[in-house]
Parts: structure tokens; sequence; C-alpha cells
């Protein structure tokens, strides 16, 4: 390739496997972790979670061209989401190599505080969304006893790899247009 062409388009993968499989080298937090369990200074948790609580994943890779109304939906559910009662701790990372992922992973007091967000209005007005916005996306959650340190997203893909279910996604909406 010479210095002045342009870049292959790459082909888009053509399922959640594939989308969940891709590169993410280049992840980058671009929210840390903040919430009334974490230590401001450090971004650590201020103290070990005892009590039994809930951990939220979740990882979308967002259509091309949709940027304008997806910040926009994004925007209003971090509103939300930060003010949010039973929130602890919650963390935001976007890799740009694969299709642009873009993962959450927060702790919760327990799931009737996580419902409460997922069924809020800006949360719910994203969710109608998903199909039109995003090739495909998923998320999990998990009850722990005993959190001694803050989970990783390497903790919340390999749990998104467990409880990931056969066959085509709920979620999946590819487009004619297979390269990106």
């Amino acid at each position: 390739m010479s210095e002045n062409s342009a870049p292959q388009p790459r082909p888009v993968p053509v399922s959640l496997r594939e989308f969940a499989a891709g590169d993410e080298s280049d992840l980058n937090v671009v929210a840390p972790w903040v919430g009334p369990a974490v230590d401001e200074e450090t971004g650590r948790l201020k103290e070990p979670l005892r009590k039994r609580h809930l951990i939220a994943t979740s990882v979308g890779w967002p259509k091309p061209g949709h940027e304008p109304a997806a910040i926009a939906l994004n925007e209003a559910i971090l509103a939300e989401l930060y003010v949010r009662s039973g929130l602890l701790a919650v963390t935001l990372a976007i890799s740009e190599k694969n299709f642009n992922s873009t993962r959450s992973l927060s702790i919760w007091e327990d799931e009737d505080a996580l419902k409460g967000f997922l069924k809020s209005g800006p949360h719910m007005a994203a969710a109608r969304q998903v199909r039109e916005l995003m090739y495909d996306w998923e998320g999990a959650n998990w009850v722990s006893e005993e959190t001694l340190e803050l989970p990783t997203f390497d903790d919340a893909k390999a749990k998104l790899d467990e409880v990931r279910a056969p066959g085509p996604s709920a979620f999946e909406s590819y487009d004619g247009d297979r390269s990106a």
C-alpha cells in the first residue's frame, strides 16, 4: 500500500461471538471508577464490600454514522447513572480496534437498584434504539458476597463469555454494508 492510499475497509463481524472475540488491546478507560464506594484519590475501593451486592457489565458495538444520536442517549444515561440511588461504583471503556466497542462495568447495592436504573427513562429510551444504533449488544450481572478489589474489564469479558447463549443474539442488527 502506498503512503497516499486509504486503508482498506475491514469486514464487520457477522455474529456476537465474532465481535466478542475482537482485538481490544487498545481498550481505553474513558471514565475511571467513580461512585460512593470508590476513593476519589486512588480510584480503588474505600474498603472491601463485604455484604451481598451485584456486579453488572455491558458491551455494545455501535454502527458508524449514528454518533450524534448515540452521544445524546449516552449523555442522558450517564446523567441518570451517576446520581442513581444504589450505585456503588462504575467505569466505562472504549476500544477503537474492536469496532468502537463500548463497555461498562458497575457495582450495585442490590438487584432492585440495578433494575431501577435499567427501567429509568434515559436507559429505556436507549434500549428501544439498540438495534438501530448498534451492530450488537450484550450484558450480564452476577451476585458477589465479597469484593476486595474492583473488578476488571477482563473479569467482565470472562463473565460474558461464560454466560453467552449459543446461537444468534437477540440484539443483532447487521446491515447490508459489511465493511467498516
